[in-house]
């Protein structure tokens, strides 16, 4: 994989572009604020709500999507995937100059051809491995967090000095900015909201559920599922020295022998392995896809009731509870 570092990337490619950011959430926001500090024209695309109300208070110039557009000679497409196809159709397809970059977060629209770019334009990803708000701090602080990027289109032929210019100005460069294709960075990041998330999730809800059942203090078992934070700070460690290193190095004998023990009995590899199949198949034929398109013009009606039926559990009334019971530094 190649991966590309503050020495391989100049900020003079895009300082006298006009830059315009559609879409002022979590990624939009930081990369913004990252984008001008380094020294980069702004101006945010953006309908009027909250977001647009944070932008004018941040102080940047605040246009209308459509407007924003005009005139931009690179514009970073910042909103949800299941909105983008929309608000390129409707404000920014018919605004678009010659010569324009277009810059995705994330593959998704792109691969699914969602959007069908002109051939007169540069198409580009630029996909931070992390959300907005340590975009931000790590940028702050000097650093930066890591990023897939990638040309899928090079009309101009100046697509990856520039490309590599935003990544460096967003503090991407200072770690690495890796290059990888909008199919990787598309069926990767899916693959993971679809496997290993619910596997993640699904396994604390089920053992707090039954636990619970049993008769355990629920408060002690969220504390031991995740709320103490000890897995969270051994997974970040894990970015550091390694997933199977981290354990070796910070768990007990007790706890190495038990994950040894049982690690093919809970996660059956033969049955595993035909569900990782079976998601990325979804994945790539596009099943996925129709079924989040559906679900996107039903007003997102499973997630409301998900996430309703959610903050009604056992488990989210012991988590409130045991807020008030610690002393915690947050």
């Amino acid at each position: 994989m190649k991966t590309y570092y503050d020495k391989d990337a100049s900020l003079k490619h895009i300082k006298n572009k006009n830059i315009t950011i559609i879409g002022y959430g979590i990624q939009g926001r930081a990369q913004a604020l990252n984008l001008r500090d380094s020294g980069c024209n702004i101006t945010i695309g953006n309908r009027n709500d909250s977001y647009n109300n944070q932008a004018i208070k941040d102080g940047f110039v605040v246009k209308s999507i459509d407007k924003a557009i005009i005139g931009a000679d690179i514009v970073l497409i910042l909103i949800p995937d299941q909105a983008q196809e929309n608000v390129y159709n409707s404000y920014i397809k018919n605004n678009i100059k010659e010569n324009t970059m277009l810059v995705f977060a994330h593959g998704y629209s792109i691969h699914y051809k969602k959007i069908i770019p002109p051939k007169n334009t540069d198409i580009c990803l630029l996909a931070p491995r992390m959300p907005g708000e340590p975009i931000r701090n790590y940028y702050l602080n000097g650093g930066g967090v890591p990023a897939f990027i990638d040309v899928y289109q090079n009309f101009t032929g100046s697509a990856w000095n520039m490309i590599l210019a935003l990544a460096k100005g967003i503090g991407a460069t200072k770690t690495g900015a890796m290059h990888i294709t909008f199919q990787e960075e598309t069926e990767t990041d899916l693959f993971i909201e679809q496997f290993l998330l619910p596997l993640i999730i699904g396994a604390i809800r089920l053992s707090f559920d039954e636990l619970s059942k049993l008769g355990f203090t629920s408060e002690a078992l969220l504390m031991e599922l995740y709320a103490s934070g000890e897995i969270g700070e051994l997974i970040l460690k894990a970015s550091e020295i390694g997933i199977y290193k981290v354990w070796e190095e910070n768990a007990s004998p007790t706890c190495q022998f038990g994950i040894y023990n049982n690690l093919d009995r809970v996660l059956n590899p033969k049955n595993t392995k035909s569900l990782i199949i079976e998601t990325l198949d979804n994945i790539r034929s596009g099943k996925f896809s129709k079924e989040l398109e559906i679900e996107a013009k039903n007003n997102y009606k499973n997630i409301t009731k998900y996430n309703k039926k959610n903050n009604q559990s056992l488990l989210a009334s012991t988590q409130e509870n045991l807020n008030k019971i610690l002393k915690t530094n947050k």
